[in-house]
């Protein structure tokens, strides 16, 4: 991202009252503007690739998904009455539903896959898009949090209709209610539960008529390579490949790691000069407060932020990344404080692939909702991940893991580390730009 100012990460689709949507400024309008004022750099194969965003604008202002037979199709086995009398026209219908739901779709522009590496622009380039489409029915949101969406409805669903055959058919009518274009950012694929349920989700989603945007770090025939069971996931990357226009936003260039004045947010080494540094900043944002527990309750657990106040709240790193803490309960602690001080963060190697994995994820949760970070380190933040060391070591979660698979076979990047050492570079140039004065609160500017 090169902007300097703040990433839209709305995970909601309707503007509210006072904003005002306007038609006429398209993505590579509002690009060239902010270029010509100076608050990015002019990229040229960032601009090539705003041009197909700016083509798709101009599609998606014309258009409004049909309702098709397979949204009446996909509750045929839960309702009675005047959906019976239609089985027998809609029979042929439902056997190419059945081996692609998406072959019955009517038209609708084509999707778009963005992908390059870290710090090339895709989180800005998604937001020109997203913040000039002049529609409503518009949802951007991280892929991480929409895959815990999707989890949670599938066993909401399964649990009040067990017997109901597919239970993202409905899902993804409800998702066609809020949405008809999909947005997501940093689509990627490391969970063998996200990677069975992709290629029939995406199925519906197309079938609907939904567009989908997505960035990524990684082209489509990469995702969840050498990924357990990957050959069950291979029809998902076949069905983007068709789908999706997938585009390169590669220039050579990581923006967030260009000069720029940064705040003292990040201290090394773990010593008494850092302590009293991280202490002084504390008392400065909670106003020399105390700072107490609070208790966080959500999908039927907790979580405890034992130090907060005003806002903030001070964590240890084995408080939230040496524990088995996922997804979920990092994305609901970003949702209530606007600052974040994590201390005493090791230098990990690859024995501890479990905690590099949700270091990883805090860090992407925080970026996502622009969130402040505060943090002492054991090193500088080149060097607090070492994919070279521990790699003929295995933590207890991973020899847990194999065995309950029943597998021998280390390659697989799940365990070889390959996939934290990807995740990390981006994690990197994620924490670099975190410490720019436009990203960090106010009060330490």
């Amino acid at each position: 991202m090169q902007s300097t100012t703040a990433t839209t990460t709305t995970t909601t689709t309707n503007p509210t009252p006072c904003q005002k949507v306007d038609l006429e400024v398209s993505p590579l309008v509002r690009y060239d503007a902010i270029v010509s004022q100076g608050k990015v750099r002019l990229d040229n194969h960032q601009r090539s690739i705003i041009k197909h965003l700016d083509r798709l604008w101009r599609d998606l202002k014309q258009y409004s998904p049909q309702p098709a037979a397979i949204s009446i199709l996909a509750d045929e086995n839960t309702h009675n009455g005047v959906f019976s009398s239609f089985s027998k026209w809609f029979n042929s219908a439902k056997q190419n539903k059945d081996e692609d739901p998406s072959a019955s779709t009517a038209w609708s522009p084509k999707s778009m896959y963005i992908y390059g590496d870290v710090g090339t622009g895709k989180t800005m380039v998604m937001d020109l898009f997203f913040d000039t489409l002049p529609i409503t029915r518009k949802r951007r949101v991280h892929f991480h949090a929409f895959m815990l969406d999707i989890h949670a409805r599938i066993h909401r669903i399964k649990t009040e209709n067990p017997k109901l055959a597919n239970p993202l058919a409905p899902i993804a009518d409800d998702l066609l209610n809020d949405a008809y274009v999909l947005c997501f950012d940093e689509f990627q694929v490391t969970d063998i539960a996200d990677a069975m349920i992709l290629r029939k989700l995406f199925s519906e989603l197309f079938a609907r008529g939904i567009v989908l945007v997505t960035t990524s770090n990684r082209h489509p025939t990469e995702l969840y390579k050498n990924g357990i069971q990957r050959q069950s996931f291979l029809p998902c990357i076949d069905l983007l490949l068709e789908r999706c226009q997938v585009l390169s936003l590669d220039s050579g260039t990581d923006y967030r790691k260009i000069d720029r004045a940064t705040s003292h947010v990040y201290f090394h080494p773990l010593n008494q000069n850092t302590l009293e540094q991280i202490n002084a900043i504390t008392r400065k944002l909670t106003h020399n407060k105390p700072m107490t527990p609070m208790k966080i309750d959500f999908l039927s657990r907790s979580l405890v932020i034992p130090h907060q106040a005003d806002g903030v709240a001070r964590v240890r790193f084995e408080d939230v990344c040496a524990r088995s803490l996922s997804a979920a309960d990092y994305l609901e602690i970003v949702k209530r404080f606007h600052t974040i001080i994590l201390t005493d963060i090791p230098k990990m190697t690859m024995k501890h692939r479990a905690e590099a994995r949700r270091f990883i994820t805090f860090i992407d949760a925080m970026y996502e909702s622009k969130v402040t970070l505060i943090a002492s380190a054991e090193n500088s933040i080149m060097e607090i991940f070492d994919a070279e060391q521990g790699e003929d070591e295995m933590d207890s979660g991973m020899r847990m893991m194999m065995d309950a698979l029943d597998m021998t076979d280390i390659s697989s990047p799940l365990f070889s580390g390959q996939e934290e050492a990807f995740a990390f570079q981006r994690a990197l140039s994620r924490l670099v730009q975190m410490q720019s004065k436009e990203w960090v609160n106010k009060e330490l500017s």
